[in-house]
């Protein structure tokens, strides 16, 4: 008897036993097939033979390879399998149904799961020459292609042995030698019971060129070696009861093992495979990726039933519904069955910072109605994995969109300071609360795979098992989608209960939350700010400023459409408005409006932004002429969609009303750089700066002065900007200490009395800045055009304000959020760049100044200098970001008091004006003009800080919806009034009513109130 050697250490017993598992690869496969040619025809029709080895004649995609290929009478009763390498990302058809995506980690697909022999197969692969994550394959070529019978005993053997040398290499990285040389010495006593014959050469060479690793390492060869054979002889059948003891072995060996080392923890784990709307590919493509991971995810729930999945996106499911519909009708079934898992609840999985408080609540309304219309039941939890940050109300909308529940993992890529916790509450700034989860993968994070890495490290990094025994963790291959693989699920068969690593379950999403002991956990409240990507506060602004556009447009649209319906009997066109919905809802996803995307994204999104703008903005307007010719009078009828009485033309336009105006006035010529009136006085600098902004109600300056004491606001920057990495995505820290000050190219000019305008240039851009300040302004306009050219540089406004304050304030969605103005810790510092929405402000005691804008969102406040971000040139991954013509406003408001005056008076009702201008409607009364001359049409009683949300008919019935938020974080009651409605009950986001039926309503700070008509 050979007594044991232990001159090797455990690394070097692993590497020995890793190169048998290597050997016995070769042996995994029965039998192969070669196809030798297929039928290639490209989207033009184009057709030729293509031999496997050969090129593509043409990247004209998608092509498609067909081919028909008959089963050998001796495979009868055989498992047969394909394996392909078209060239190309791929989906497999066989006998007209998909059954699975090709890919480089989706090689193989089952074809038979027992043959009769002689049947024949007609397949085909539907091919594309790029990479799963949109590299071109600019030769792609048909690299292999074949069927094959696997030898299932040669195989369990071999994943056994594969998922043992796993655990035994993760439990030396972990210092677990004692565990880790009872699993080699277990590997060893099993290797030396499988016998391989190795005394022919050319059998034994030509057997390991079957397995990949030995085929790669000869193939390498300067010799060019070719050890292939027909049919190299199989595995014999005299030497399987080897196999099996083999097996026995390990089995047996494990479970011992558990006694004394019994698994640590619990994970609990759901397949995935994030597919990325759009990033690196167009949406176009995303549709046939849908159908290659969804087929590749059904095919590997028939043969393994433990198997669950998760997938978010009603959008995903749409294409699905419209491109395949037999593969969504098994979806179906499989959601019934509970092993497919609906997550997410929304539209898409949007920008965290970006989208307004309603678009949320539509992202929510249009997943969640297709969810239940389409499977009968709604997503309990929120699933954002890769969403870069978190607005400070939305664990108000998941409540209110009927979600209890928050995921992500993003959180834990912030680049300063760890996120605290895994395992919390989330509290909003209304209070509401989700219980929320992640899981810090260091591996492959959200695309995790079942390995003894991500088991052993996600369990690791696990900070909640103070408080509850077991953590989430997601498998699959994502971002370009493909999802789970065979191999993936043969290791969680053998891992999951392993001496030394956490054991393992399926679980649904929501049954892992349920299972929470919530009484304990911490709480974090308010915004989650990712400290990272922060360029997409501003990257790509042309998708920007369309996003903010149809914000408004749309609710008017709706409001000026509701109101028409009801008192003019015209139809309302819901179907129309909601497609538009989901046009905006599409282009939130969370690569597409921070800009993260290539062009051909972009060029799919303005198209489609636009002309949802135009038809909004016409959808609008018919119905504001139909209710204007009601109005007495003559002239043209100026319409306010807000709650905030404004000003047109000198009359004052009562909120959600109406009031004749009339006619504009030319405005007189004066010279001369100041601008001036009732409410402020500008002054321009001869270098295009701000001079003076002067209050003359409060008798004080706006603009802070300089060191030298001089007063020059608005100042434009502009920055070198080439971030250490995600280059169209990050804003590096240091960005500010490479910067030059954009100066008027010539002295400013006075257009009229109202408006002087400044001309810059940067290199060979252009930026033209008119200041305007018209009677009954409080604020003064910057109206900008740029011609923007060049790359990688980073184009800011800042201003220093005269106030001091410790504290800055931004608008979020539905809400707003305090920001430190010091950098005292690595929290606040880190805060160097921050989202708002359409208004930034610094207050004392008595006064203050906001930034407000129309369609910009990267802000920063650092001691008394506000900074807005304006446009960038990013190079990855679309060279020409923001290249061209950009036109956008933004506006200085100073204001006594602080942000929260009531009206005009206000940073809101300022923002709303900017954002939302009055519609002036030209129409003269019709025959059936009885109403006055002004008046409103819904009125609501309320606190100054009431806004309005929307005001719509609901999905589901002719009934009025009236949605209103508090802006200021203040409280009080609200009371709803139309002549038309018989009452109100409370409703949620998926405007289902709640309650009973009421005359007044309270609100708490940030609270949003849905009212249902009665």
């Amino acid at each position: 008897m050979t007594p044991r050697n232990s001159a090797l250490t455990l690394k070097q017993q692993l590497d020995r036993l890793t190169n048998r598992l290597h050997e016995l690869a070769g042996w995994r496969d029965h039998a192969q097939l070669p196809i030798q040619e297929v039928k290639f025809s490209d989207v033009t029709g184009k057709t030729s033979t293509l031999a496997v080895g050969q090129g593509w004649p043409s990247r004209a995609f998608p092509v498609s390879l067909t081919f028909s290929i008959s089963i050998p009478p001796e495979w009868a009763g055989q498992c047969v399998m394909l394996h392909a390498d078209p060239g190309g990302e791929a989906l497999v058809e066989l006998d007209g149904r998909a059954i699975g995506g090709l890919n480089p980690f989706h090689r193989d697909h089952l074809l038979l799961t027992r043959a009769a022999g002689g049947e024949t197969l007609q397949l085909r692969i539907l091919a594309s020459p790029k990479g799963l994550f949109g590299t071109p394959e600019r030769t792609p070529a048909l690299r292999a292609l074949r069927l094959y019978v696997p030898d299932h005993d040669v195989g369990a053997v071999y994943e056994d042995l594969l998922a043992s040398l796993d655990g035994a290499a993760q439990l030396i990285a972990m210092n677990r030698d004692p565990i880790a040389a009872r699993v080699l010495d277990l590997l060893d006593e099993a290797f030396a019971l499988i016998p391989l014959e190795r005394h022919d050469s050319g059998t034994y060479l030509a057997r390991l060129s079957w397995g990949t690793a030995e085929r790669t390492r000869l193939g390498g060869l300067w010799d060019e070696y070719n050890f292939e054979q027909p049919a190299p002889a199989p595995y014999p059948d005299g030497w399987r009861a080897q196999l099996s003891a083999a097996r026995d072995v390990l089995r047996e060996g494990r479970e011992q093992l558990l006694l004394s080392y019994p698994a640590e923890g619990q994970l609990a784990l759901s397949g995935h495979a994030h597919i990325d709307l759009a990033w690196l590919w167009p949406l176009s493509e995303t549709r046939h990726k849908v159908k290659r991971t969804f087929s590749t995810v059904l095919s590997l729930m028939d043969e393994y039933p433990d198997f669950t999945f998760n997938q978010s996106m009603g959008q995903l499911y749409e294409f699905l519904l419209e491109e395949a519909p037999d593969l969504f009708s098994t979806v179906q079934k499989r959601v019934q069955e509970g092993r497919w898992d609906l997550v997410g609840g929304m539209w898409v999985e949007p920008d965290g910072n970006l989208i307004s408080g309603e678009s949320w609540a539509r992202q929510l309304l249009h997943g969640q109605r297709f969810f239940e219309q389409h499977f009968g039941k709604r997503a309990s939890v929120c699933w954002l994995p890769d969403t870069f940050g978190y607005s400070a109300n939305l664990p108000q909308f998941l409540q209110q969109g009927e979600i209890r529940y928050f995921f992500t993992t993003k959180l834990y890529w912030s680049e300063t300071n760890p996120f605290p916790y895994d395992l919390y509450h989330w509290e909003a700034i209304d209070g509401t609360r989700v219980l929320a989860h992640q899981f810090y993968n260091p591996a492959e994070g959200y695309n995790g795979d079942i390995k003894a890495l991500d088991l052993a490290e996600t369990w690791k990094a696990f900070r909640g098992k103070r408080w509850h025994d077991e953590s989430l963790l997601s498998f699959g291959y994502g971002d370009g989608g493909g999802g789970p693989t065979r191999h993936m699920l043969d290791r969680y068969e053998r891992l999951k209960r392993f001496p030394g690593l956490p054991g393992l379950h399926m679980t649904r999403i929501e049954d892992f939350y349920a299972r929470v002991d919530g009484s304990r956990l911490p709480v974090w409240v308010g915004e989650q700010y990712l400290e990272l990507h922060r360029g997409t506060y501003t990257t790509q602004g042309r998708v920007k400023a369309l996003n903010r556009r149809l914000e408004h447009v749309l609710p008017e649209a709706e409001a000026a459409c509701a109101l028409a319906t009801r008192l003019t009997g015209a139809r309302y066109p819901r179907e129309e408005l909601y497609g538009l919905w989901k046009v905006l809802l599409r282009n939130q996803f969370h690569d597409i409006l921070p800009g993260s995307s290539v062009r051909a994204v972009y060029d799919v999104a303005h198209q489609e932004l636009d002309e949802t703008l135009a038809r909004g903005e016409a959808l609008r307007d018919a119905a504001l002429l139909a209710l204007s010719r009601r109005v007495q009078g003559e002239g043209d009828v100026a319409w306010n969609l807000s709650l905030t009485e404004r000003e047109c033309r000198g009359v004052w336009v009562p909120p959600l009303g109406y009031a004749r105006v009339p006619a504009g006035e030319q405005a007189g010529v004066a010279d001369g750089l100041t601008l001036d009136n009732e409410h402020l006085r500008v002054v321009v600098n001869e270098d295009g700066t701000l001079g003076s902004v002067w209050h003359k109600s409060e008798g004080r300056e706006a603009l802070g002065p300089e060191e030298d004491g001089s007063i020059r606001g608005n100042q434009l920057w502009a920055y070198v900007d080439v971030p250490r990495a995600w280059e169209a995505w990050d804003v590096d820290a240091s960005y500010a200490r490479e910067g030059e000050e954009v100066l008027a190219s010539d002295r400013p000019r006075r257009l009229d009395e109202h408006q002087i305008r400044v001309d810059r240039t940067l290199g060979n851009s252009r930026v033209t800045q008119t200041y305007v300040l018209r009677p009954g302004m409080r604020r003064v306009d910057i109206v900008t055009g740029a011609q923007w050219t060049g790359r990688r540089t980073f184009l800011r406004a800042l201003t220093r304000a005269n106030v001091r304050t410790m504290h800055a304030t931004f608008e979020s969605a539905y809400g707003a959020v305090e920001r430190t103005t010091h950098m005292n810790t690595s929290w606040d510092a880190a805060q160097f760049e921050s989202p708002g929405h359409r208004w930034a402000d610094v207050s004392e005691g008595g006064f203050g100044l906001s930034l407000l804008n129309d369609s910009k969102y990267g802000h920063s406040v650092h001691g008394d200098v506000l900074g807005l971000s304006l446009l960038r040139g990013p190079v990855y991954p679309d060279p020409g970001a923001d290249e061209g013509e950009h036109r956008f406003t933004y506006s200085l408001f100073p204001h006594a008091g602080d942000w929260r005056g009531q009206g005009m008076a206000g940073t809101v009702g300022q923002a709303t004006d900017l954002n939302a201008p009055l519609t002036v409607v030209s129409a003269p009364a019709g025959p059936a003009g009885e109403w006055p001359e002004s008046g409103s049409l819904l009125t609501v009683e309320a606190g100054a800080g009431v806004q309005l949300g929307v005001l719509k008919l609901a999905e589901d019935a002719d009934k009025l919806l009236l949605r209103v938020y508090d802006a200021h974080g203040s409280r009080g009651e609200l009371r709803a009034v139309m002549p038309e409605v018989r009452g109100w009950q409370a409703a949620n986001f998926l405007e289902e009513a709640r309650g009973v039926t009421q005359e007044r309503w309270t609100y708490t700070p940030y609270r949003v109130v849905t009212l249902r008509e009665v």
